[in-house]
């Protein structure tokens, strides 16, 4: 119940940043409020392609938070899981202001790992059903 609460706490972040960002923009220069939101977000998000409902998560984050995202399927091992997080999060400090993705629990520990390794923490972990855990992560 709690986990729910949060995922419309989150919904009502990204709807009102999207305003003011809009609001902003448009107090600047008049514009259509779609260019200057689609602008706001330069995202990363990670997947593992087994979970039947990722695909899902990839299209609510481009329609939700229209932006310019890019998407990595995590494949392999578990240590590679480990490995690829890291190197994206570390680019994605330099380059990206959003860092998301949805996982398998075993795989969200060693993506947990490799980013608090990094330094890194979290705006909110949610887990959705048993096999299911969204995420976003600070940069």
């Amino acid at each position: 119940m709690m986990e729910t609460g949060r995922r419309g706490f989150f919904k009502q972040i990204f709807t009102a940043v999207a305003a003011v960002a809009a609001t902003g923009a448009t107090a600047a220069a008049p514009r259509r409020a779609e260019a200057s939101v689609a602008g706001q977000i330069k995202g990363v998000c990670l997947y593992v392609p087994s979970l039947g409902k990722a695909t899902d998560f990839v299209e609510m984050m481009n329609k939700n938070a229209p932006g310019s995202w890019t998407v990595h399927p995590l494949t392999g091992s578990l240590s590679e899981h480990y490995f690829t997080t890291r190197n994206l999060y570390e680019e994605a400090r330099g380059s990206a202001n959003t860092f998301v993705g949805v996982v398998d629990p075993a795989t969200f520990a060693i993506v947990h790992e490799a980013i608090v390794d990094c330094g890194g923490s979290f705006h909110y972990t949610t887990y959705e059903d048993r096999n299911r855990v969204t995420f976003s992560a600070q940069l």
